[in-house]
């Protein structure tokens, strides 16, 4: 019950916060909002499947492709957002090649066989199973995704000296450290926990940049 309560918190955390961002993008037309706005739907959506493993006690093929995909992306196209605040030119080849391999992801998971699907468990992440061939699709979103973040904010902070470029890098740690726990301890209640605080204070570094 504690891990369908908390995924459903998640879940309207991440709704709120999105569509707070999809307004400011609405107002102001800052490509790099758009590309926040569309991390934190993604987001959003990865939760509604969790929380969907939860009301069903089982994952189904389609809530694991989707729940993968856009665990991937959303870190992906994070990182498109803090490019484009600093090199718009830069963010365009950026969201062409991350839209590129995200298709093959999406291809890979339409037709890779899932053996471990039928035996994991609701609640459990269905990033801890990732077959090989989807791995590296994964992999590739979300290193390349969290290492734009990093490199975006640090470069965004020598340049500024904006706190709000500390705030972002803060968040997104918090949301990795949230998955890393959950996945290696199998405690998924700080899965939770983290992704809660992370995406407040990611939202907050966005909003305050």
């Amino acid at each position: 019950m504690f891990g369908e309560i908390s995924s459903a918190i998640v879940v309207i955390f991440m709704i709120v916060l999105a569509v707070s961002l999809s307004r400011d993008y609405a107002r102001g037309h800052r490509v790099s909002t758009l590309w926040w706005s569309i991390s934190f739907w993604l987001a959003t959506v990865a939760g509604i499947m969790d929380f969907f493993s939860y009301v069903m006690q089982d994952w189904s093929l389609w809530q694991y492709r989707l729940y993968l995909f856009c665990a991937a992306t959303l870190v992906a196209y994070m990182g498109a957002g803090t490019i484009y605040l600093l090199f718009r030119k830069v963010g365009h080849i950026y969201v062409i090649v991350m839209s590129i391999i995200a298709l093959f992801m999406a291809i890979a998971l339409m037709v890779t066989p899932v053996p471990l699907l039928q035996s994991m468990p609701a609640g459990e992440k269905a990033s801890g199973f990732v077959p090989n061939a989807i791995a590296i699709y994964f992999a590739l979103l979300s290193g390349i995704g969290a290492t734009a973040v990093f490199v975006g904010v640090v470069i965004t902070f020598v340049k500024t000296r904006k706190l709000s470029s500390v705030w972002i890098a803060l968040g997104v740690i918090l949301f990795s450290i949230g998955g890393s726990l959950g996945d290696s301890l199998h405690v998924y209640e700080l899965f939770y926990v983290f992704q809660a605080i992370g995406s407040v204070v990611l939202y907050l570094g966005i909003r305050r940049g």
